[in-house]
């Protein structure tokens, strides 16, 4: 793979950006899958019937790739396409994780004003993938 020089303008440090929260994000669901808590937590689900559902092990093992792909894609020439699907999936996974958290766990909770700060805090996050996704279109 050859280099690539980096130019700063502001979708290249929105890239940064929204690298860097991904991969937190992503550790952050790795560390928290194998806490004491969460273990104890899958055991109490398969004691009463319930299946312990791998998928937020899974997401945050794409998040965590895809925050060093979206990250490494400023330094390295890679393959656009993977940088533009990957963040297609991931913004995917955004959309569904703003309507179930937003719309279908109960509109307006707590109250009005702090639930549209969390939205927006959200759509800031999904606007970031797009501009990303866009610049390797």
């Amino acid at each position: 793979m050859s280099r690539r020089t980096l130019s700063f303008d502001a979708v290249s440090v929105m890239q940064i950006v929204v690298a860097l929260f991904l991969f937190t994000l992503g550790i952050i669901g790795v560390a928290d899958w194998s806490s004491e808590a969460s273990q104890f937590g899958r055991g109490l689900t398969g004691l009463v019937g319930g299946s312990n559902n791998p998928i937020n092990i899974a997401v945050a093992v794409v998040e965590l790739a895809a925050g060093v792909v979206v990250f490494g894609a400023l330094f390295i020439m890679v393959r656009s396409r993977l940088v533009y699907w990957l963040t297609i999936l991931i913004a995917a996974l955004w959309v569904l994780e703003i309507v179930i958290a937003f719309f279908a766990q109960g509109i307006f909770e707590p109250d009005f004003i702090i639930w549209l700060n969390r939205l927006s805090a959200d759509v800031i996050i999904l606007a970031g993938l797009w501009l990303i996704n866009r610049k390797y279109a």
